[in-house]
């Protein structure tokens, strides 16, 4: 009797002990279940906005928008809307940039040097010198300027840039970035290079680059020189306003008229553009003959620094001038270019100090500033170069 009470016993107890092992093995599953589906990151959809500043501007620029953000090994994508309206699939974290053309460069340079991956073109020892380091260890891999392709893809897969950026006309830039997707097989986000979305271009391509903050300075700098700029052209009276002939190639003898995209910058400070020649698309310039250049007999010829490095003299010594009311004055002035172009080819960023000299040399009076100071304020801001005297003489030279 006592025998079998306790096999009863010792079997309840057994019966017992494995139960509870069981519920423990089970509340462990359950522990180690949960804490797997955890691991799962959630699809986000994320909106952020670029504000737009004007009418222009707000047409031009749409902003960024993140529909997905996957988590994966190499980290994490976003979708964007560019300023062509394109929808293009970018990595949320950029360290590299190529720029297809070189108008972009002065933008991406004074945004974020570091993540720049090569230049189109050979930068000249002057632009190397004024940039630094940064811009002597860079790379040359060519571009796509309108019909003129001399990007070396062999190299370019090679560096393979997080993204590519293409700074033209949004309105005609589609089949262009398409073409460039398709043989670099990497995104391609298009930018304006109008002269009034700029500041929003620096806001979207700040937010791009993942430097907003760095973006909105600039994009605050660039509006407060429009708007100083502009107060003071206001000023100028009709009968104040002086004829300019804007002399382009070899010879001088090609222009471009009031409206055109290169002559932005003269139309802003209500220099009277006497070309009165055909409005070409792109980068093409209007031939003109000297009979014609001698009947408009301009006040100021400003001779463009894209042109060869004669053109200067020729048309301040050579004969055929002489009898032109700017050569007899002395009033002939090369549009600078250093460290990037402030007039035109190709059209970009400094123009807003471009705006400064143009209305300084042909309305003295009315732009009246410190030229040089201002050349070296603008500078540190967007370049950070401390520029000394000798160099802004340098940046300057024929231009004042």
């Amino acid at each position: 009797m006592t025998n079998r009470f306790y096999k009863v016993a010792l079997s309840l107890t057994m019966g017992l002990i494995l139960i509870v092992v069981m519920l423990g093995c089970s509340s462990e599953t359950a522990q180690i279940t949960s804490a797997t589906s955890t691991t799962t990151a959630p699809v986000v959809t994320t909106t952020k906005p670029t504000t737009a500043t004007s009418a222009t501007a707000a047409a031009a620029a749409t902003a960024a928008t993140v529909e997905s953000t996957p988590t994966t090994s190499q980290g994490t994508t976003r979708t964007i809307t560019d300023m062509a309206g394109r929808t293009v699939v970018i990595p949320t974290d950029i360290d590299t940039v190529y720029c297809a053309v070189p108008t972009a460069e002065a933008m991406v340079f004074s945004l974020a040097p570091e993540k720049m991956a090569a230049w189109v073109n050979q930068p000249s020892d002057n632009q190397i010198s004024l940039l630094g380091e940064r811009a002597q260890e860079l790379p040359v891999l060519g571009g796509w300027m309108g019909e003129k392709v001399t990007a070396n893809l062999e190299e370019m897969a090679k560096l393979a840039p997080d993204i590519i950026v293409w700074m033209g006309d949004p309105k005609t830039a589609s089949n262009t970035a398409e073409a460039i997707t398709q043989q670099t097989q990497r995104p391609v986000v298009v930018v304006d290079s109008n002269f009034d979305p700029t500041p929003e271009v620096y806001r979207f391509m700040g937010d791009i680059l993942g430097v907003p903050e760095r973006g909105e300075k600039l994009a605050a700098a660039w509006e407060a020189c429009v708007k100083d700029v502009s107060a003071m052209v206001a000023t100028i009276p009709d009968d104040k306003k002086v004829a300019v002939y804007y002399a382009e190639g070899n010879a001088g003898l090609t222009t471009n008229p009031a409206g055109s995209g290169h002559t932005v910058v003269l139309d802003f400070v209500k220099g009277v553009n006497i070309g009165d020649v055909e409005d070409k698309s792109g980068a093409a310039a209007s031939p003109v003959s000297m009979e014609q250049i001698l009947s408009w007999n301009p006040d100021v010829v400003l001779v463009s620094s894209a042109a060869s490095a004669d053109t200067y003299n020729t048309v301040m010594t050579d004969s055929s001038w002489a009898n032109v009311k700017a050569v007899q004055n002395k009033r002939v002035y090369m549009t600078p270019n250093l460290p990037f172009p402030w007039f035109d080819r190709p059209p970009g960023v400094m123009r807003a100090l471009g705006i400064y000299w143009c209305g300084n040399v042909l309305y003295p009076e009315y732009v009246n500033i410190d030229l040089h100071q201002k050349t070296k304020d603008f500078c540190k801001l967007f370049y950070n170069v401390d520029l000394t005297d000798d160099q802004v003489s340098l940046i300057l030279k024929n231009a004042e």
